[in-house]
């Protein structure tokens, strides 16, 4: 019997995933294991593997299509099995014109499934059928006794799809091609990751009542000690984002109101802390995330980001590795910016924006102006959870842990 391939949920926010690439055609030969297809979901691409042995008898989905989660996106089954309307779609159209024999073909199906008057069918098969729109009282069960079961709604689904994809398929591939206009602008269809990247924009912006505070710290002595932990291991390099990730869960353990979310009617504090780390892409913004930062050493903690970058940038992170984040860090100084507004990463309360170290001159505790590596912060937050009062303490504390960083330990 044939088997539908349907879009998988790769993430719990994952609600469409983009067709990128078919690797197998119509016609191939599938053992499980396969990869089928590759797909572009909120900021990653996965490839999707074959769960059954058969023949790719269908493709419903095309290249470049937005398909959601339990989506229909393509048919396996024996060689030469038919599906649907998939092998003659000339002679479906005709009978969809036809209401006479589409009644006659009803009618056998609704007496399979029916028992004084009411259609025998799963809780779930129900379910799927209300949701796709399919009529139970013509689609034959093959469970036991004639039940209705799942796979049977989404076989009489897949006629459906067929019928009304018969005719846009032709013109899908032209869709997704760049337009050039008489004056030279180019403009090019949204991807996957930039729209996901508005959409949550937009919502953050939206939901989220944004206050940004920025302070300026003293870093002598965090990279006099980041120098000194470099000189000391030769297997791994400290980057002035692992240690922020570190001093970011240490604090965090003490002003548990930004380690926070909230919801409609309730405020959510997290057990565990979970750092994000903004990494830049061709294509956008990811945010893999070092889960219990304020469980590991700076030197566990290192060796993760190093490994969660590395995968961000050739898109081999899993949905495990993008969630969960209870704090954000985005940090520019690469980019030569000395300070910036973040927007928070819901449903966060809180994102950390961190500036280049600059040379100047400060005046110290003896009044005398002499030279210092200075960095700013700006920390922006949910006005809904974290008042100034706690966001500008949190901030103060992690200020003292970059100026000394024994101050973690006291």
């Amino acid at each position: 019997m044939a088997t539908e391939i349907i879009m998988p949920q790769l993430g719990l926010t994952m609600e469409e995933g983009t067709i990128a690439k078919w690797i197998k055609q119509v016609g191939d030969k599938v053992s499980v294991g396969d990869v089928l297809v590759e797909i572009t979901t909120d900021k990653l691409s996965s490839e999707i593997e074959s769960e059954v042995e058969g023949v790719l008898l269908k493709i419903v989905a095309q290249e470049g299509e937005d398909i959601p989660v339990k989506g229909l996106l393509a048919i396996i089954g024996a060689e030469g099995e038919q599906v649907g309307a998939a092998s003659a779609p000339a002679a479906k159209k005709e009978e969809v014109q036809t209401e006479a024999p589409k009644a006659e073909a009803a009618a056998p199906k609704a007496a399979s499934v029916t028992e004084g008057g009411r259609v025998k069918a799963s809780p779930l098969a129900k379910k799927i059928a209300s949701e796709l729109g399919v009529d139970l009282s013509t689609v034959a069960g093959s469970g036991p006794n004639g039940r209705i079961v799942q796979k049977d709604v989404l076989a009489a689904e897949v006629s459906t799809a067929v019928v009304e994809k018969a005719a846009p398929e032709v013109k899908a591939a032209p869709a997704a091609a760049p337009v050039q206009p008489a004056n030279a602008d180019v403009v090019k269809p949204l991807t996957n990751m930039r729209k996901v990247i508005a959409k949550r924009m937009q919502q953050s912006k939206n939901t989220a009542p944004h206050v940004t505070i920025t302070t300026e710290v003293n870093v002598d002595k965090t990279i006099a000690l980041r120098s000194k932990l470099n000189a000391k291991n030769a297997d791994v390099r400290f980057s002035y984002t692992d240690i922020l990730v570190k001093m970011c869960a240490t604090a965090l353990r003490n002003y548990p109101k930004i380690n926070a979310s909230i919801t409609e009617d309730s405020m959510i504090f997290h057990d565990k802390i979970n750092i994000g780390v903004a990494v830049a892409l061709d294509d956008g913004l990811i945010v893999p995330v070092v889960s219990n930062a304020d469980r590991k050493g700076l030197k566990a903690i290192t060796k993760e980001t190093k490994d969660l970058i590395n995968k961000a940038r050739t898109n081999t992170l899993s949905p495990d590795e993008m969630s969960g984040a209870t704090f954000t860090i985005s940090n520019l100084g690469s980019y030569d910016i000395d300070g910036f507004t973040p927007v928070i990463n819901l449903p966060e309360a809180a994102i950390l924006g961190v500036g280049r170290i600059v040379k100047k001159p400060i005046v110290n505790e003896n009044d005398e102006i002499v030279p210092a590596s200075m960095m700013v912060l700006s920390m922006s937050f949910d006005h809904r959870v974290v008042d100034g009062a706690q966001a500008a303490e949190f901030l103060k504390a992690l200020k003292g842990y970059l100026e000394d960083p024994d101050n973690m330990y006291v």
